[in-house]
């Protein structure tokens, strides 16, 4: 009986370990879902806001509009109906209605109102379209300055995209991990846009009053336990999208999921457990019809399990027969106990280097990622011809700073190393004889080592300061030059880099908005150097002065900062 009821902990244990793991991947597969659809939102949106600087629009032309706005859903919304809006909600056009049909006025208002009060694009909630008789919604943005020859234009007018739901359908279709497992989109109301499974029987509806309750909370993302329409119980991950979207994205996993594997490994524990112990019965009977001590002895020496503790002599039975056999039985355990210790100690070793590849992989992609989106957000996003050199030397830093610590094998790398490595594409510049990069070291101090994480940071850092100084500063007139210092404090366990442009052009003032470059010195690079790391940036008249203090974090084996 202990040992069926240790069976049933570690089978409850086991139940609540996958329970912890199915609520962890709710939410993951949740924000994966979000950050799917609010790209999906983002790139119609974006689409709709080209659209609404058309000239034959700004001209009043609405036949040549009508053909732009047809060939837009043709090339990149099939299924989609844009329509052209007075503030009172009459429509102009409507690329679902046939041309000189008289069209009816929107009634449904919120999301126009949103639009015109704050002159940026939003997602309405889900509403019924009265020219295409089905639920649809829509993507509003503000066409931009006046438009000749149209009636009402003056109080603003709306271009808005319907786009078809079955387009979430299938978006949320492409990232459901199992059959059983329930998906919905939902808009701020708490209406369904998309379901699966069985979305004929719940677009359209509200959600459940208990998920509704928590959803108009507010929370950006939370996991719940909650019940399904059909009353199954299941645990529910929601993830809201950032306004202008406003929807959110519910997953649920039944809870049924999890509890028949554990019922089916409960009743296999209990069936093998009644099975040991019939044997046990058995063997106990045989013994008492008069088997041999020493034949029962060597009979649990041989069915001991590794866990075992191993007898300290095999000379103890009387019978140098059954004593050889023990022998033999000795030196096969010990034997195999030392390739199993052999075999655990590999698989843990395969685990970590397996999870260490993972975390460096995911940590690559997360950074490529945040460089592309950060990079097309600031001035080269809107110029193929300057985003390309702009993200391409970004990647190339972080490819330094891969090579670097590949190198020292993921374990740190020295600061004045860190250095050279993230300006080494410029160090080696020399102009009438001087180099345009001076980079001086403390001769009578070492330089600490740095680890990984920081190393990354450092060598982005260092290039977006040298970037900066190739493009507007020192570097970008003839005879300028950059003096880079590196001081570290044996007392204070502190480092810090130096750095100062000479002989360049006048510096103005800090500008009011600050660049990719600028925000991931002052900030990410602050961050990722850890507590009471400082990055100051002076715009001297003379050149651009910048002093990166922080305190390098202990290096351990395998790449793994303490």
């Amino acid at each position: 009986m202990p040992l069926v009821a240790l069976n049933l902990a570690l089978v409850h244990i086991g139940y609540r370990n996958a329970r912890a793991q199915a609520s962890g991947q709710a939410l993951n597969v949740a924000r994966g879902l979000a950050l799917a659809l609010e790209g999906e939102l983002r790139g119609r949106t974006l689409a709709l806001e080209v659209l609404a600087n058309s000239r034959a629009l700004a001209g009043g032309d609405l036949d040549t509009f009508r053909i732009q706005a047809e060939a837009l859903v043709a090339r990149q919304a099939p299924g989609a109906d844009i329509l052209l809006l007075r503030a009172d909600g009459q429509q102009l056009m409507n690329t679902a209605a046939p041309r000189g049909v008289p069209l009816p006025a929107r009634t449904h208002l919120v999301n126009q109102r949103r639009v015109l009060e704050t002159q940026r694009p939003a997602t309405s909630d889900l509403y019924f379209g009265l020219v295409v008789r089905r639920p649809v919604v829509a993507i509003d943005v503000p066409v931009p300055g006046p438009v000749a020859g149209l009636d009402g234009a003056a109080s603003g007018l709306i271009l808005s995209l319907n786009p078809p739901l079955d387009a979430f359908d299938a978006l949320i279709r492409r990232q459901q991990p199992g059959v059983d497992w329930i998906i919905a989109v939902i808009d701020r109301a708490g209406v369904r846009v998309a379901r699966l499974p069985d979305p004929e029987r719940f677009v359209g509806q509200k959600v459940t009053p208990e998920l509704l309750e928590r959803w108009g909370a507010g929370a950006a993302e939370e996991v719940m336990d909650a019940v399904s329409p059909d009353g199954e119980r299941v645990i529910s991950a929601v993830v809201r999208l950032p306004e202008p979207f406003g929807w959110g994205v519910a997953v649920a996993v039944p809870e049924a999921e999890l509890t028949r594997p554990a019922v089916r490994t409960a009743l296999a524990l209990l069936a093998g457990e009644l099975a040991v112990l019939a044997l046990g019965i058995l063997l106990a009977r045989r013994i008492a019809l008069g088997v041999l001590r020493p034949v029962t002895e060597l009979l649990h020496m041989a069915a001991a399990p590794d866990e075992a503790a191993l007898p300290a002599a095999s000379h103890i039975h009387g019978l140098p027969e059954a004593d050889r056999l023990a022998e033999a039985l000795l030196t096969e355990a010990r034997r195999r106990r030392a390739a199993t210790a052999s075999l655990v100690d590999s698989e843990r070793r395969l685990r970590l280097v397996v999870a260490e590849l993972n975390h460096r992989a995911k940590n690559a992609l997360a950074t490529v990622q945040s460089l592309a989106l950060q990079t097309a957000r600031g001035g080269a996003g809107g110029d193929a011809g300057e985003f390309v050199p702009a993200f391409t030397g970004r990647l190339q830093s972080l490819a330094r700073a891969h090579d670097l610590l590949t190198a020292v094998a993921w374990e740190g790398a020295a600061l004045d190393v860190v250095v050279r490595t993230g300006l080494a594409p410029w160090l080696e510049g020399v102009e009438e004889g001087r180099p345009r990069f001076a980079l001086t070291v403390q001769p009578d101090r070492p330089m600490p080592r740095v680890p990984p994480g920081q190393v990354q940071a450092l060598v982005m850092g260092l290039h977006e300061l040298a970037v900066n100084a190739v493009r507007h500063g020192a570097l970008s007139v003839p005879g300028g030059h950059v003096e880079v210092v590196c001081r570290t404090d044996p007392a204070s366990l502190a480092a810090a880099i130096d750095w100062r442009e000479r002989d360049g052009p006048p510096v103005p003032p800090a500008p009011a908005r600050r660049g990719f470059g600028t925000r991931l010195l002052e900030r990410a690079l602050a961050h990722d150097l850890g507590s009471g790391a400082r990055v100051v940036l002076q715009f001297e008249p003379d050149g651009l002065r910048a002093t990166i203090s922080f305190a390098p974090r202990p290096v351990v084996r395998e790449g793994v900062e303490a």
